[in-house]
């Protein structure tokens, strides 16, 4: 099996999640799968946070650096709420030039969907080319070094 990725969703986001689980699967990705349960309402900020410890977690065992996948209704808020921790660059994609530019130039390791505005087909091509589009580095490097002292 290929590397972990982390995923979770709010309650307008379990469908996706679940899809999800499976396509990463069938990509050679380990997804694990943070919950919540399927017939649960919960709190977006309490399941970004999840995902944002889990990745840290993971970056402190000294593994390859954690991608983490956020499911809402809108991506909106798990996007907020994934950026007020300095080790995660988290963003929301609708399309795939999205995906790609924020892993490029932003070493984004977080890509957050909005349930109710991608379709789940479509969500396959945005993580896919989000897991597979490499850092460009250079010029880019200073940015991203810049964001993590933010406070």
């Amino acid at each position: 099996m290929g590397s972990r990725v982390f995923i979770t969703s709010d309650h307008n986001g379990n469908a996706a999640r679940a899809y999800l689980c499976r396509l990463l699967t069938r990509l050679g990705y380990e997804p694990v799968d943070l919950g919540p349960d399927y017939d649960t309402k919960v709190d977006y900020i309490d399941y970004a946070k999840k995902l944002c410890d889990n990745i840290y977690e993971e970056s402190l065992q000294g593994f390859k650096p954690a991608r983490g996948i956020l499911i809402c209704g809108t991506g909106t808020g798990m996007c907020i709420a994934a950026n007020r921790y300095s080790w995660i660059r988290a963003g929301l994609a609708t399309d795939r030039a999205t995906a790609e530019l924020m892993r490029q130039h932003n070493d984004a390791n977080v890509l957050v969907l909005g349930q109710w505005r991608t379709p789940l087909g479509q969500m396959d091509e945005l993580v896919q080319t989000f897991l597979e589009t490499p850092f460009e580095e250079g010029r880019h490097i200073p940015r991203v070094e810049k964001l993590g002292r933010l406070p």
